[in-house]
């Protein structure tokens, strides 16, 4: 069996504690659920995208139409994780800007996306009501935003799962093939992805929860990849 690689255009994280600070050149992305205080919780959200070029390119010319394809992250560290920890993965329905920023800038950094903006200069809020048809989006309390994806298109379910027990593997490597084929075929606009805890293990007041990967800008070997 062949393999075949592709490295991110871009990705970030976004952070429901301060909606409007980008991320987009942190050395590390994050995957996070916490208490802000007793009655309100926070999250943190992957977003990812490659080139519809290089995806079609690949598809067309190298991988052909059978494949199948992953994301994948490598672990920097995780804290605080439950017997078992669920994520899911949606193709993402808007574009966004990935930024400059770094989540601690001082003062904080507005040069991208953000849990409630997808563009610079604090723009363009992500859609929280109206969606189209099989797009939808999850948010708490105040914490307006967060991305909006697609949850099916043409009766294909596009949600995408990955279980870890404590103790396990905790590497990402989540199947996207459905997704990654609607975008090659253009039945969905390449966005690229967002990467989640389940909705039922967001915004905890109660425990804290933190998955931190090497994102694409790491100083490391460790680069996320797009797998064929």
């Amino acid at each position: 069996m062949a393999i075949y690689r592709l490295y991110p255009e871009k990705d970030t994280f976004i952070n429901s504690a301060v909606t409007g600070a980008n991320a987009g050149r942190d050395e590390i992305v994050e995957i996070a659920s916490y208490p802000r205080n007793i009655i309100e919780g926070i999250s943190s959200r992957v977003l990812v995208q490659y080139k519809t070029s290089e995806i079609q390119s690949s598809l067309n010319s190298i991988v052909g139409n059978s494949f199948s394809a992953s994301l994948n992250y490598y672990l920097a560290e995780a804290t605080e994780l439950p017997e078992e920890v669920n994520l899911e993965v949606y193709p993402l329905a808007e574009s966004w800007d990935n930024g400059l920023g770094k989540y601690h800038d001082m003062p904080v950094n507005t040069s991208g996306c953000s849990w409630t903006y997808r563009t610079k200069n604090n723009s363009n809020a992500w859609r929280t009501s109206g969606f189209p048809t099989n797009v939808t989006a999850s948010y708490s309390g105040s914490s307006f935003g967060g991305g909006s994806w697609y949850t099916a298109s043409n009766d294909i379910d596009l949600e995408s799962t990955s279980s870890h027990a404590l103790y396990s593997e905790l590497d990402l490597s989540i199947d996207v093939t459905e997704g990654i084929k609607l975008i090659h075929s253009e039945s969905i606009s390449n966005n690229g992805f967002v990467i989640k805890f389940v909705d039922s293990l967001e915004f905890e007041t109660t425990s804290s929860m933190k998955l931190q990967y090497f994102s694409r800008d790491t100083n490391t070997i460790y680069r996320p990849y797009l797998e064929f």
